[in-house]
């Protein structure tokens, strides 16, 4: 199978962008009101990795806010040109951090350990949670 560079509709609306399996790269799309970047796991998460999915967030979020789940699940490290790029982030209106593991706990941490987010930001440990957070977060 083949897969393209793209957008293609999400199943409840919604833009979900496709790009070919690739290392390092961090899955970025929009759907029910909400963006979501999954982090790829296993990855040390650079500025360079960082920097491409928040342009992507970006572009999603037009020239609105819009609130955002930061799937960390599984991911390496995250270095401190990762964790600026990640607190510079001025679209989102809220953001909700889910990780399963103590050690996406740690990373977490030291995501939300620099400057004061500039939104409503936590972690949770729970997708659903972290929906039903963001959700309120729309209302």
């Amino acid at each position: 199978m083949t897969v393209i560079n793209s957008a293609a509709p999400v199943p409840g609306g919604g833009t979900r962008r496709i790009q070919p399996a690739e290392e390092g790269y961090a899955e970025v799309f929009s759907e029910d009101g909400f963006a979501t970047i999954i982090l790829p796991a296993g990855e040390v998460i650079t500025g360079g990795i960082a920097a491409r999915a928040a342009e992507e967030f970006d572009e999603l979020a037009g020239s609105g806010f819009i609130p955002l789940l930061l799937e960390i699940t599984g991911v390496e490290s995250l270095t401190r040109s990762a964790r600026s790029v990640f607190g510079a982030a001025r679209k989102a209106s809220a953001v909700a951090v889910v990780g399963t593991s103590q050690v996406d706990r740690v990373i977490a941490n030291f995501l939300l350990g620099g400057d004061l987010p500039p939104c409503p930001t936590r972690y949770f440990s729970s997708k659903s949670e972290a929906l039903s957070w963001l959700e309120s977060r729309t209302k």
